[in-house]
């Protein structure tokens, strides 16, 4: 009996394996791609004073900008009604309501476990590009040529937005979100007392939902191009985009504040933009070719 032979044609002659070598594959990748995540969060977990520090930038800065605002509020006060002067100051003229950098952590295991989510969080992004490449490597053997080169197109500039996404929200949205918020309520009235569990919480939802918001562009060209989406149709749904940007912004930003919503919404509107150019950019050659 003769030996089968792949046709010449055959696009994966070389790659093709039986279920048992696929899912031994795939054991293989997973290994390497969370042993690279492992050894990264043991890194982490011995730097976790720097990357703490590193996290923590924002929320300091907030306090620096807040015992500014509040010093010149008293002493706006004080000028005007002299009689309050023992209320805002102390007798040697330091102001009363100075507000502790330091975060509150009020349970025994607060500080552990932030320590913990701080060094998995460092290591998801460390070895995040150990276990994507392993993961496209096993995921690459079984795509056409065509389906490959779709992912080096738009897989690059994904992480990139993403990336942008989460510094704009930790130099942007995060700092001025928190200022604006904090400073909405009298400080002889209210004492900002902010846990490190939820701040913690507001600067992770307010990054990763600004990463992801980022993927817009690459979703609506991504859509034109396999032909789900016509650009004229983006262009037709612009004013409902803007209502609902502002609607997903409010339910995204986990502070009532407006500064943040609008921080939110309005990349939303400008990223909606760069996506009906991006359609029409890669609609534009289907459509001189049917011309």
């Amino acid at each position: 009996m003769s030996a089968t032979v792949e046709p010449p044609d055959d696009p994966f002659a070389g790659t093709r394996m039986t279920l048992g070598e696929h899912l031994d594959e795939l054991r293989k990748r997973l290994f390497w791609g969370v042993l690279a995540v492992a050894v990264a969060f043991a890194v982490s977990l011995y730097y976790y004073r720097e990357i703490t520090e590193v996290i923590l930038r924002p929320h300091l800065q907030v306090v620096g900008w807040l015992n500014e605002y509040y010093l010149a509020e008293a002493q706006r006060i004080v000028a005007e009604r002299p009689e309050l002067h023992e209320r805002y100051f102390e007798p040697d003229g330091s102001f009363r309501f100075v507000i502790d950098p330091r975060l509150t952590a009020q349970s025994p295991t607060e500080s552990m476990w932030f320590v913990l989510k701080v060094a998995g969080y460092a290591a998801v992004v460390l070895g995040a590009p150990i276990l994507l490449w392993q993961l496209w490597q096993f995921v690459a053997a079984g795509l056409y040529t065509r389906e490959r080169r779709w992912v080096m197109y738009f897989f690059p500039p994904a992480l990139v937005l993403f990336a942008g996404g989460v510094l704009f929200s930790y130099f942007v949205i995060v700092p001025y979100g928190m200022f604006y918020s904090m400073q909405s309520a009298p400080l002889e009235l209210v004492k900002p007392d902010i846990r490190l569990e939820f701040y913690f919480g507001f600067l992770t939802t307010l990054c990763l939902s600004m990463g992801l918001v980022f993927q817009l562009p690459m979703l609506m060209t991504f859509a034109s191009l396999v032909g789900m989406v016509l650009p004229a149709t983006y262009s037709n749904l612009r004013g409902y985009f803007v209502v609902a940007a502002f609607a997903l912004s409010a339910l995204l930003t986990p502070g009532p504040d407006v500064f943040s919503q609008v921080a939110m919404a309005m990349p939303m509107v400008i990223l909606y933009e760069i996506g009906i150019l991006g359609a029409r950019f890669v609609t534009r050659p289907r459509a001189d070719k049917a011309t």
